[in-house]
């Protein structure tokens, strides 16, 4: 039962940014079409995306690194389901970036066949 209060508590500590970011996105982008001259509102969008998480993945990394100083095991298995889900979209997007060779040309078949 602890497992699943402490997955549940990072899963609230995902959720949370990200639904407000969806929120102030929606907002933003009803606002933008209301106006004669719309702006770029997609780029501030992706730029907050970006900030939140790279915040998180730093803040579960830390976790993740100081549970396994104290041995909690069990414990740090938790954070690795949310280090994969901000780290797979950013190996992806280097993959892209770098050409696609060696080890970036299965990370993209991987992904594409999803």
């Amino acid at each position: 039962m602890k497992i699943l209060t402490l997955f549940l508590k990072r899963l609230l500590i995902t959720a949370i940014p990200l639904v407000c970011l969806f929120i102030f996105a929606e907002v933003a982008f009803q606002n933008n079409r209301k106006k004669e001259h719309p702006t770029d509102v997609g780029l501030g969008i992706m730029l907050l995306l970006a900030f939140i998480l790279i915040i998180l993945f730093i803040g579960f990394m830390a976790d993740f690194i100081i549970r396994l100083r104290k041995k909690e095991y069990q414990t740090a298995l938790t954070d690795l389901p949310f280090l994969l889900c901000f780290f797979i979209p950013a190996l992806y997007i280097s993959c892209l970036w770098t050409g696609g060779d060696g080890f970036c040309s299965w990370v993209l078949d991987s992904v594409r066949n999803l």
